[in-house]
């Protein structure tokens, strides 16, 4: 298992190669799209493996779900992942040797890193997960593992 700003550089990673070889792919990576990916990472995941791919909880936020620890990360900035360092680069490649990872990364990455940042959080805002734990305000806003894994065995993931 990896933590959220692992699973992070490996989109910060991804995003800026399609930048360098897509002319249709000319924005860099925002906070709200990247805290979207890692939703859909972990609900595929648990759905496919039944085991999160990454530690940290997430959190059912005004606008979708989050993860404290990256948006520590980046507070404050609306672009990232401008500049790769070699630290975001060597854990792209960590996680892209686990060909399961790898897959489950690329397949989220493809179906919905095409969205903007708007319209993913709109619809996640129509997804349970984050409906049930937003609405209900449990203890730190955290978003049900098991919720998340039936929601995405249910609607997201064919199997």
């Amino acid at each position: 298992m990896y933590t959220a700003n692992q699973v992070s550089d490996w989109f910060l990673v991804k995003h800026s190669s399609e930048m360098q070889t897509d002319d249709a792919n000319d924005e860099y990576l925002t906070q709200m799209k990247l805290h979207k990916l890692l939703y859909y990472a972990q609900g595929v995941n648990l759905a496919l493996f039944s085991e999160k791919l990454f530690s940290e909880d997430l959190l059912a936020w005004r606008h979708g779900p989050v993860v404290r620890e990256v948006y520590e990360r980046f507070k404050g900035q609306r672009e990232i992942g401008e500049e790769i360092s070699d630290e975001e680069l060597e854990n792209y490649e960590e996680i892209s040797d686990d060909l399961d990872n790898r897959m489950v990364l690329e397949v989220v990455y493809e179906t919905f890193g095409g969205y903007s940042a708007a319209k993913l959080r709109n619809m996640t805002h129509e997804e349970t997960p984050w409906i049930e734990a937003y609405e209900s305000r449990n203890e730190n806003d955290v978003i049900s593992e098991s919720t998340i894994k039936t929601y995405f065995e249910n609607h997201i993931v064919e199997k």
